[in-house]
Order: C-alpha cells, then structure tokens, then sequence
C-alpha cells in the first residue's frame, strides 16, 4: 500500500467516525493498522479513537500501551486514555491521566 493510500484511508476513517459510522471506522482503522508488521503510530492512534468510538474502552487501551512502548506518550494519546479509563468508570486514573495531558509540553498542538 503506498503512502498515498494510507493517508486517504486515514482520513477516511475520521470522516467515518465524524458522521456517526463508527463500525466502518473501525474496520477501516483496523485494515490500516494491520497492514504492515509494524504500523505506523498515526494508524494505532486511529485504531484506538475508533475502539472508544464503539464502546471498546479495554482494547483502546491496550493499544495506547502499545504505542508508549513505541514512542514517547503525547498529549493526544494522555487524552484518549482518559476517555478510556473513563468508560471503563477507573475515574482516578483517568483523572490522573488527564492531568498528565494537561502537563503534557505538546498540548497546545492537541488543542488547536
């Protein structure tokens, strides 16, 4: 798959999940993220929006964990593991994790 076609599946999968057609989303994300050995982080983060998308809280999770072993965690990702430990009702984790992306330095990107 070139980048080209990764990219337009990217975008698609949030277009999906901004019109409501969350199972599409993640169909999608989960094609993407599975493509090569290792996918890319912009595919995991997608993949982990989409499984908050459908209630999935426990998954989305776990690919959080998997992509802070990857790279160093980003504000964005601090967020989304709030939502998650927030559906899964862990409400002072994801107090805490929330704090962690309100001290997160690359927040500002997040929030524009």
């Amino acid at each position: 798959m070139t980048q080209a076609q990764r990219d337009t599946l990217h975008r698609l999968v949030f277009d999906y999940l901004r019109h409501g057609q969350n199972r599409r989303a993640l169909a999608l994300a989960m094609l993407l993220a599975s493509r090569d050995d290792e996918a890319d982080p912009a595919a995991l983060r997608a993949l982990a929006v989409a499984l908050l998308a459908v209630g999935r809280p426990a998954q989305a999770i776990e690919v959080l964990d998997r992509l802070d072993r990857e790279e160093p965690p980003a504000a964005a990702r601090h967020l989304l593991r709030s939502r998650a430990l927030h559906q899964l009702g862990e409400i002072e984790a994801a107090r805490r994790a929330f704090r962690d992306y309100l001290d997160a330095p690359d927040r500002q990107q997040v929030a524009a």
